[in-house]
């Protein structure tokens, strides 16, 4: 059973500071030279508190001093009223503008895939040491982790259309043109209202799995330090989660491209003999019959490889699908790593899991500017179907790191929920 529970907010004091100038994108999509631009823009941008500067475990005490500060001098202010978060994102694609809504409030922690919480994506240890650390030096989600909830019947929009028409609490476009808008909810009856249709709820995680699992580490930190009793209820117990409907018209997965570094002497026709057994192969003639072959209707199985002055488009063969397991038939960045990436380039589980000679990018724009640099191979494919998702978090099964960019980015610096 999804607990779901409103909360006292922290949020930037707007007679202080202009919202714009302090939010930033989540923390694992923050290049150094984005932080940088980021903190010139403002010396209480959040980016100060979720990538904190400083040597060592020393930056985590930085960011809770820093904290502390800006709560101390009225930078943030801690509302006086428990509420949810409506929180609506508005943002164009393809000519067409979409409108993205959902709430923030707080989901008591269980175990992954062992009650009404499911992931789908596998986690490394290297993030989730550093999200547990900040949270051990903070004592706060700085950011909302992204949750998915399924109502096809979207019961909770007459609560929403009418909290949006009161005034919004904060509102700011962010660096990618979206407006990013939230009012309070404090009406008892609607927060009863919430709280009651989400118990029967199960919730995906679409972005955050680091820090939920960090946000399990910390609740068994907590409670074995205090000596808390089986029943007692902590703030710890929650975590800070922004929930939207599976079905929302603006809810958008973009797809996350792999380009792998290839060696100064590497020769495509010996990379292409490898796979060829796995895949059909023809040549196409340019990007918009890359993006043609990737995206027509039933063509599940095909992928495309630009070598940086030509496209090659790639069908797996029927026989190799068969070998699969059903639900990852399914999956393309499956597919991609283990039946093309893997075996054309010989990069390993350990270097794909150490982002050692491959990045994820999402844009032909940054794939050229990156093959510009270095010889490479970029692994092209088309975005996951959201009920791909549902599935594979329901099986219990995981899809490879970096499958899924949910767009838009939730904006970090909104609200605050301190622990």
């Amino acid at each position: 059973m999804a607990i779901v529970k409103p909360f006292m907010g922290v949020r930037y004091n707007l007679e202080k500071v202009l919202l714009k100038q302090v939010i930033a994108p989540p923390y694992d999509v923050i290049s150094d030279e984005m932080k940088e631009t980021l903190k010139g823009r403002c010396a209480a941008n959040v980016v100060r508190l979720d990538l904190p500067d400083g040597d060592g475990d020393a930056k985590y005490q930085n960011a809770a001093q820093l904290y502390e500060n800006w709560k101390k001098d009225g930078t943030l202010l801690r509302d006086k009223e428990q509420g949810y978060y409506l929180y609506e994102q508005i943002y164009s694609f393809g000519g067409k503008e979409y409108v993205r809504t959902g709430f923030i409030g707080l989901l008591k922690l269980e175990e992954l895939g062992k009650g009404s919480v499911f992931p789908h994506e596998k986690t490394l240890s290297g993030p989730k040491k550093d999200r547990f650390e900040l949270m051990k030096a903070c004592q706060t989600n700085f950011s909302q982790i992204f949750g998915l909830y399924m109502d096809k019947e979207n019961k909770l929009s007459s609560a929403f259309t009418n909290a949006k028409k009161n005034m919004p609490v904060a509102s700011a476009v962010d660096d990618e043109s979206v407006k990013n808008t939230i009012w309070q909810i404090t009406d008892t009856k609607v927060i009863e209202e919430i709280e009651s249709f989400m118990k029967d709820k199960a919730i995906y995680i679409a972005d955050g799995h680091h820090r939920y699992e960090t946000a399990l580490d910390y609740k068994k930190l907590k409670r074995e330090h205090n000596g808390d009793l089986e029943g007692n209820v902590k703030p710890y117990d929650f975590v800070m989660m922004m929930f939207v409907n599976f079905y929302d018209e603006g809810l958008k997965i973009f797809p996350t491209h792999r380009v792998v570094e290839v060696p100064k002497d590497f020769i495509l026709e010996s990379f292409l003999a490898k796979v060829e057994k796995n895949y059909e192969i023809q040549e196409l003639a340019s990007y918009e019959a890359a993006d043609k072959f990737l995206n027509t209707k039933g063509t599940a199985r095909n992928f495309a490889v630009f070598t940086g002055e030509k496209f090659i488009g790639l069908t797996l063969r029927d026989e190799v699908l068969e070998t699969l397991h059903p639900i990852y038939r399914k999956v393309d960045t499956y597919l991609v790593q283990e039946t093309l990436i893997k075996p054309g380039t010989g990069i390993s589980d350990e270097q794909i899991l150490r982002k050692e000679g491959i990045y994820f990018l999402q844009t032909m724009e940054q794939i050229k500017a990156l093959m510009a640099k270095k010889p490479a191979l970029a692994f092209m494919m088309k975005g996951v179907d959201i009920e791909i998702v549902r599935e594979i978090s329901e099986s219990g099964l995981v899809m490879p790191q970096k499958s899924t960019y949910f767009y838009p980015k939730l904006q970090t610096g909104l609200v605050i929920n301190d622990l």
